[in-house]
């Protein structure tokens, strides 16, 4: 081992120690003066980016890494690890135009990173392609079974529901007790008006992941359709207590719920929240209105 090669892993060495002792700005300052002394070692800026990264410095980060970027774009690994960084902060558009020149036979994954980006974007029609591209180069990896899950997603936002059940039981060889996936399925049979088929996938979503506020949410619409007025009041209260912007709508349908179960105060009370939320909303003043009708006919009965 040369000396020069012998002083640089030192270097390194001692970096990577500061690191894992928490010391991340000695970490900078020893791989700043190792680029400055070896400005064509790649690994050195990217070990660097991301000591940046987690000091929450993203700009240096993302300016070193544009650095070793501008000179040689052609490096699959740097496009690789620049588009990753930006896929990391949330940086959608940037990562779809750096990973979107590598080839999906070259590398399959960067058609899943790109995919997820342009889910991310609500870009729907365009992640599908993506994630379809690399379920077609990819068998292997786990991520095939990620990309059903997502393209299970993308088909129920566009409303093919016959799709979404195709994918969603394509994903079920790893993910039957995802709570998400189940969540698929219930909300699926929802929008087909398959309440019944509903129940049992979104009870399940519940089980597996019960602090999640939305499976309490679709639990409390189901309910509602199936007239299980009682299951309907529980899931939308826990819904309720879970959040803290809850819509004019859900309060709506609680009220509603509350309605039908005779518990008329209860229903005025809340189509009385759901007003004062949006007080355009026609059903919680319909539905305020006839709770009222109801409770003077009870006095009048009464009387």
């Amino acid at each position: 081992m040369s000396e020069k090669k012998y002083q640089l892993d030192h270097k390194i060495k001692q970096a990577q120690d500061f690191e894992s002792q928490g010391k991340l700005l000695h970490s900078v300052q020893i791989y700043n003066s190792l680029i400055e002394e070896n400005p064509d070692i790649v690994e050195l800026y990217f070990r660097l980016s991301n000591l940046y990264e987690q000091l929450g410095n993203l700009n240096s980060a993302s300016n070193l890494l544009k650095q070793i970027f501008d000179k040689d774009p052609e490096n699959k690994d740097i496009r690789l690890y620049y588009g990753q960084f930006f896929l990391r902060n949330s940086k959608w558009e940037e990562a779809i135009d750096i990973l979107s020149f590598i080839m999906p036979q070259e590398e399959p994954t960067v058609s899943f990173f790109v995919g997820y980006s342009h889910f991310m974007l609500n870009e729907y029609e365009l992640a599908k392609n993506s994630f379809l591209n690399f379920i077609s180069f990819e068998k292997q990896s786990e991520l095939v079974q990620e990309a059903y899950i997502y393209l299970a997603k993308i088909e129920l936002k566009l409303k093919n529901f016959e799709n979404t059940l195709a994918y969603a039981k394509k994903a079920e060889i790893m993910y039957s007790n995802f709570w998400e996936l189940n969540k698929i399925y219930a909300e699926t049979y929802y929008s087909m008006g398959m309440f019944a088929h509903a129940v049992m996938p979104i009870e399940k979503a519940i089980k597996l992941n019960p602090e999640e506020p939305s499976v309490y949410e679709l639990a409390g619409k189901i309910y509602l359709k199936l007239s299980e007025f009682g299951k309907a009041e529980k899931n939308f209260l826990k819904y309720i207590e879970k959040i803290e912007d809850v819509s004019s709508d859900i309060y709506t349908k609680l009220a509603e719920a509350c309605l039908k179960s005779q518990k008329t105060k209860d229903a005025i009370a809340y189509f009385d929240i759901a007003l004062k939320l949006d007080p355009e909303n026609q059903s919680a003043l319909n539905g305020k209105n006839q709770a009222y009708s109801l409770l003077n006919n009870s006095v009048v009965s009464d009387g």
